[in-house]
């Protein structure tokens, strides 16, 4: 039976970061799921750069974006949500950093919702809130949820900082929010979660090719994963595009690097 998915991308949060903070909503998501502490983002290590790899499955040596500007010809490579448009799934997008809008080409989704990130509010709590009542009402097959604000907290403070570190419990309850809005609908067990970092970082900034700043976490729960499962088999973040595809029942494209991450599932 096809699942339906909510992919959280949590900007900028570092695995060794989680050990350090408390996340019970996220240890939850891990533990009763499948996981690596060792995926691998790729170089330059930038927000824009990685989110293409993530959902076209290329590296930016074949889509180009080398920075935070998109390149046009990075549209070459279908995104997993122009994937699913084009099988009449229902996708939406919910996101903190207007650059993000060029990862579905224009017809892809359903609904797309931008809240720019701000220091002087919890942005992120308001656009999971935002998304788990139209997760709800709507019941998307693909949802893309962006939590930025631990990034915008490593920027300013550091990485690893005592700020930074209360950013990801924060951005925890961000997701608590998600988990527990489906709860109380009865909807947990139709939905799978993809959580992962599109990059990790060191002092104030990242972008290099630095264990610090490509090391990220990967974690998978939902309908048909491994409980408590450790995946053995390397992952690199092209896989998150080809793994949706997967839960999703799309084909492929034969163009895409990234291969599904089977480790975490069952049979």
């Amino acid at each position: 039976m096809r699942t339906k998915v909510i992919v959280v991308v949590l900007d900028g949060c570092r695995p060794d970061a989680l050990a350090q903070a408390r996340t019970p909503h996220l240890d939850c998501l891990w533990q009763t799921g499948a996981y690596t502490w060792q995926a691998r983002s790729v170089a330059p290590s930038l927000s824009l750069p990685t989110h293409t790899s993530m959902f076209r499955g290329v590296s930016p040596q074949r889509h180009g974006v080398a920075s935070n500007t998109f390149n046009p010809a990075a549209a070459t490579y279908p995104s997993v949500f122009e994937l699913a448009g084009r099988a009449g799934l229902r996708t939406v997008m919910f996101y903190s950093w207007e650059e993000l809008r060029d990862l579905a080409a224009p017809g892809s989704l359903a609904l797309s919702y931008c809240r720019a990130l701000s220091p002087h509010e919890d942005t992120d709590r308001i656009v999971a809130r935002a998304a788990a009542d139209t997760i709800v009402t709507a019941q998307p097959d693909l949802t893309f949820l962006y939590l930025g604000s631990v990034d915008l907290i490593g920027h300013a403070d550091g990485w690893m900082s005592a700020p930074y570190i209360r950013g990801i419990e924060n951005l925890d309850g961000a997701v608590g929010d998600v988990v527990a809005a489906l709860e109380r609908a009865g909807l947990r067990d139709s939905f799978t979660f993809l959580a992962l970092a599109d990059h990790g970082g060191h002092d104030h900034e990242h972008g290099s090719d630095r264990a610090d700043d490509l090391t990220i976490p990967w974690l998978l729960n939902g309908p048909g994963v491994r409980q408590g499962h450790a995946i053995q088999s390397p992952v690199i973040i092209m896989d998150t595009a080809a793994t949706i595809a997967h839960l999703l029942d799309l084909p492929r494209p034969e163009v895409w690097e990234g291969r599904p991450v089977l480790d975490a599932l069952n049979g």
